[in-house]
């Protein structure tokens, strides 16, 4: 029959764009994700005298820089609540982009069965559910957040939540996470085992600050062009959707 031959060839160049696109998206991300690694372990002045940070899975770090357990640089805050403020967002699991920690607020009100948890502005979020998905974020408004999320609040003023956001979501942090998670289906991370994970960082905020900036620079392209290959990938699938539809209708006559 013509009109499925004509779709079937169709979708066979869709799904090929579709596939070449996502391994672009794939090469992209990993590009950024070692830039951003590179930069909060190891910083950006690649003549910098290292030291053994004696963890194994961190292996060297600038001789200058400063290690400490997580436990020491935030709280874990657990402020349980039931009800949301006028002001406040509501931030669950899927609407925080993965690796990016970009959030994307649900449309319309939003009613919540259960408990949740209570976090200010400049609070890091970590999903613990599932955390090879790399959910970090960093609002810059108070909301409630499910309780999947660990909810990081700065104990003292040595580190930036912005560094501190960046290491956390670096991919050498979230696979040592990822390690260490328990449950088959639903795998989740433990706070008694992120707790004791050592932050590394320079000693100054002026240090931190001009990582943040290069890290910015670099990956600020790359970024970009993840962003397009997945408008691609939504608009070609649109395409598909009308193609068969003006098909089916006849309005595209396709003898």
């Amino acid at each position: 029959d013509t009109m499925v031959r004509f779709i079937a060839s169709h979708d066979r160049v869709i799904h090929r764009f579709i596939r070449n696109r996502r391994r672009l998206i794939e090469v992209l991300n990993e590009q950024k994700q070692a830039i951003i690694n590179q930069a909060v372990t190891r910083g950006i002045d690649p003549n910098a005298p290292l030291k053994p940070s004696g963890i194994e899975w961190l292996g060297e770090i600038p001789e200058h820089w400063e290690q400490r357990r997580l436990k020491f640089l935030v709280s874990n805050v657990n402020e349980q609540t039931s009800e949301r403020q006028p002001d406040e967002v509501y931030i669950a699991l899927e609407h925080v982009e993965s690796w990016t920690g970009r959030i994307t607020f649900p449309n319309g009100d939003v009613t919540f069965d259960s408990q949740v948890k209570r976090f200010r502005p400049g609070d890091v979020l970590f999903g613990k559910l599932r955390p090879y998905l790399a959910k970090v974020t960093r609002p810059q408004m108070p909301g409630v957040c499910v309780g999947e999320f660990l909810v990081f609040r700065g104990a003292e003023q040595a580190l930036l939540p912005d560094f501190l956001e960046q290491e956390l979501r670096s991919k050498q942090f979230i696979d040592i996470i990822n390690s260490s998670t328990f449950g088959a289906k639903m795998p989740r991370a433990d706070w008694t085992f992120i707790s004791n994970l050592v932050i590394v960082f320079p000693p100054t905020h002026g240090e931190q600050l001009t990582i943040l900036t290069e890290i910015d620079k670099q990956t600020n392209t790359l970024q970009a062009a993840i962003d397009k290959a997945t408008r691609e990938i939504d608009l070609i699938r649109e395409y598909r959707i009308r193609l068969i539809s003006d098909v089916v209708t006849g309005k595209l006559d396709v003898r």
